[in-house]
């Protein structure tokens, strides 16, 4: 899977910018707040329709094109456009997402966002959008995966599974809605002070989607594993083993029929629901006391373990980076084998923070066929290394300009933003 082209007209810090990409690496050479990492984020918005950074749609959107609109100059309507050419096995396809600035019924001053989706010019729900263009990135951000709180990790594995499988996406929306449903209900038991009979028929609907969802995340970190230990050791791990250890929503009795799970089935996905259903009949008063749910996918967690030492609690910081980094390049591996091409890498400013030994084995990764998008605040990086074949880009103030491999100089100036 490959991008042949991107185009930003204003998002965030771009107003406009036009930019074709070869199959193999691309590096992006920026200093801070240039834009580098909004550029991999409109990316990632292709293929998960959601910005991990931004706490409201509405900050993907240019300041300028909002400032514009409301002083009724040019804009008619202000909004952002990603759009991108990709390119896969059968054929190209041309994703776009749309985020168009709404007025709030609740707040006029606080103005809020919609997104609207399209391939090849055709209207597509977030669903059916999610999927179509495949994507793993990393920025040194993303030590949290390891050091943060569960609900981080909880996420990772709703986008990369979501990712491989939109019955997955399908079932996680629906799961979420009963939850809400059933929270609501258990609130009105406990104010009530007396049970609620329809409680069940929630019962029956969250240990359906759930345990699918339980399924699901338990056969991806299985095999996410096996590839996080072996890039552990190629990322230079001193000689210690990495494991990627599930930890379900469920009380350990009921969690055992998670263990082992080598492929979906019918018979197996009867054991996790019915397993689902004895912890909820366990926990019942207990959640009716509280009025939340406390069994579910929504209690999940993911450990990362270095010879038996959780990093979350005990890990040093280089080994939280280095166990994160081995995540993402394992989830390289995955979606390649469960979706039938590599899936474009995002690295975002990850070499500044690595010694020389890890720098050659993400080089090396980023060289070694498939696309990535590397961004560096300086070009020596790179070059101390070796060399490291790839078309070279300088970004500054929203403007690109292409590097030539040979000088190491701008070429004249192309003006994209």
């Amino acid at each position: 899977m490959y991008l042949r082209s991107l185009q930003l007209t204003n998002y965030r810090n771009f107003r406009r910018l036009a930019l074709s990409l070869d199959d193999g690496p691309t590096v992006i050479q920026a200093e801070n707040a240039q834009g580098k990492t909004n550029l991999l984020e409109a990316i990632e918005l292709l293929a998960t329709t959601k910005s991990a950074r931004a706490s409201s749609d509405r900050e993907l959107i240019h300041w300028g094109a909002i400032r514009a609109n409301g002083d009724g100059l040019a804009l008619a309507e202000p909004f952002a456009r990603v759009s991108a050419v990709v390119a896969q096995r059968d054929g190209e396809t041309r994703a776009e997402a749309i985020i168009r600035l709404i007025e709030s019924t609740e707040d006029a001053a606080t103005p809020g966002a919609s997104k609207t989706f399209r391939i090849n010019g055709l209207p597509r729900r977030a669903v059916e959008f999610v999927g179509e263009t495949n994507v793993v990135s990393f920025s040194p951000d993303d030590v949290a995966l390891v050091a943060g709180a569960p609900s981080g990790r909880r996420r990772y594995l709703d986008v990369t599974n979501a990712q491989m499988s939109s019955r997955y996406l399908r079932t996680l929306q629906r799961y979420t809605k009963v939850l809400l449903q059933r929270n609501q209900l258990l609130r009105q038991v406990r104010d009530r002070g007396r049970p609620d009979p329809s409680l069940s028929v929630w019962d029956q609907e969250l240990a359906t989607d759930g345990a699918y969802l339980l399924h699901e995340r338990a056969r991806s970190v299985q095999a996410l594993t096996v590839c996080a230990a072996r890039w552990f050791q190629e990322l230079g791990g001193w000689g210690q083993k990495l494991q990627l250890r599930y930890r379900p929503g469920l009380p350990p009795p009921d969690a055992e029929v998670l263990e082992g799970i080598p492929t979906e089935a019918d018979e197996r996905l009867g054991k996790i629901r019915g397993a689902f259903l004895r912890a909820l009949a366990q926990t019942a008063p207990r959640e009716q006391t509280v009025g939340t749910s406390l069994v579910g996918p929504h209690r999940d967690d993911l450990l990362f373990v270095v010879d038996d030492v959780d990093l979350n609690v005990y890990g040093s910081r280089g080994q939280q980076r280095l166990a994160a980094l081995s995540l993402k390049l394992a989830e390289v591996d995955v979606l390649a084998r469960r979706v039938g091409s590599r899936p474009i890498l995002l690295l975002d400013d990850v070499l500044s923070e690595l010694d020389e030994r890890k720098q050659a084995a993400v080089l090396r990764v980023a060289g070694g066929g498939g696309q990535t998008i590397l961004t560096v605040t300086a070009l020596d990086l790179i070059d101390r290394r070796g060399r490291f074949d790839a078309s070279r880009y300088r970004l500054e103030a929203g403007a690109l300009n292409a590097i030539s491999d040979t000088a190491r100089t701008p070429e004249p100036s192309r003006r994209l933003a």
